[in-house]
């Protein structure tokens, strides 16, 4: 990671990752984690701890949660959760809705993705708000210390947001890590007698069955079932790649620093 012009002027300094890189952190987080709480790395991740017992001491900052915030009561309309950076703590809202619509539902994809898409502000951008005394040159003081995340780039549409599209690629890989995700998505296929992709792409009623089955192994939302399977190039996705060139993007990649 390192530091370069943030060509979108939302922040001082913008935040270059190179590839891997995310990926690296969120299994180094989800290994620690399952260290840290004694138990098996199931393919749900257990979110509430994650955010309130495991990352306030992996940042070694106090966390203040709180999953019924009234964001969209307070003139932040499509605010799905916001991450507020203080001094010395780090402030995690969740859209009360979303946590309600959960509860009510047992369906919990839209609640996890939202929270862990919050986690991944606080780990890979905490060093935009929060300054290091130890270090020698001080970052710019941004005019706001509130990341606000719309449903829109939650939901992986963007225009220009690479911080957005950061958190979101720490959730995927937090959520949906690499070698668990295609081990049950080639199990479940060929459950189905299907030994290729393109067969099951081909065939919408077991593509569905499938995508349904990973979004209950893992707990997401089907949307980000079939959002990572396009990420780890499993499926096509010539629809987001056309969206991105439409904003002035090279590819998906170019995003990841606003780069176009």
């Amino acid at each position: 990671m390192k530091m370069i012009k943030d060509k979108t002027g939302t922040f001082s300094r913008g935040l270059w990752f190179e590839d891997g890189e995310i990926e690296a952190l969120a299994e180094k987080h989800r290994q620690e984690f399952v260290g840290f709480i004694g138990e098996t790395d199931n393919p749900a991740l257990q979110v509430d701890k994650f955010i309130e017992i495991y990352l306030p001491r992996a940042l070694h900052t106090e966390i203040i949660f709180d999953p019924y915030a009234d964001l969209n009561d307070a003139g932040e309309p499509d605010v799905l959760g916001s991450t507020d950076f203080h001094e010395d703590q780090i402030e995690v809202k969740i859209e009360r809705l979303i946590t309600q619509g959960a509860e009510r539902s047992s369906q919990w994809g839209r609640y996890n993705a939202t929270v862990i898409h919050e986690a991944g502000h606080c780990i890979l951008h905490r060093m935009l708000f929060q300054n290091d005394p130890n270090q020698q040159e001080l970052l710019l003081q941004p005019a706001t210390r509130k990341i606000s995340c719309l449903e829109k780039t939650i939901d992986g549409y963007y225009t220009g947001e690479w911080w957005e599209y950061q958190a979101n690629q720490f959730m995927a890989n937090l959520l949906m890590p690499k070698e668990l995700f295609l081990a049950h998505l080639e199990m479940e296929r060929n459950a189905y007698g299907i030994r290729e992709n393109k067969g099951l792409v081909n065939n919408e009623y077991l593509f569905n069955a499938v995508v349904g089955y990973l979004a209950n192994t893992f707990q997401v939302s089907k949307q980000a079932v079939k959002i990572r399977l396009q990420e780890l190039k499993q499926i096509p996705n010539r629809q987001q790649e056309e969206l991105l060139q439409r904003n002035g993007f090279v590819s998906i990649g170019d995003v990841l620093m606003g780069r176009g």
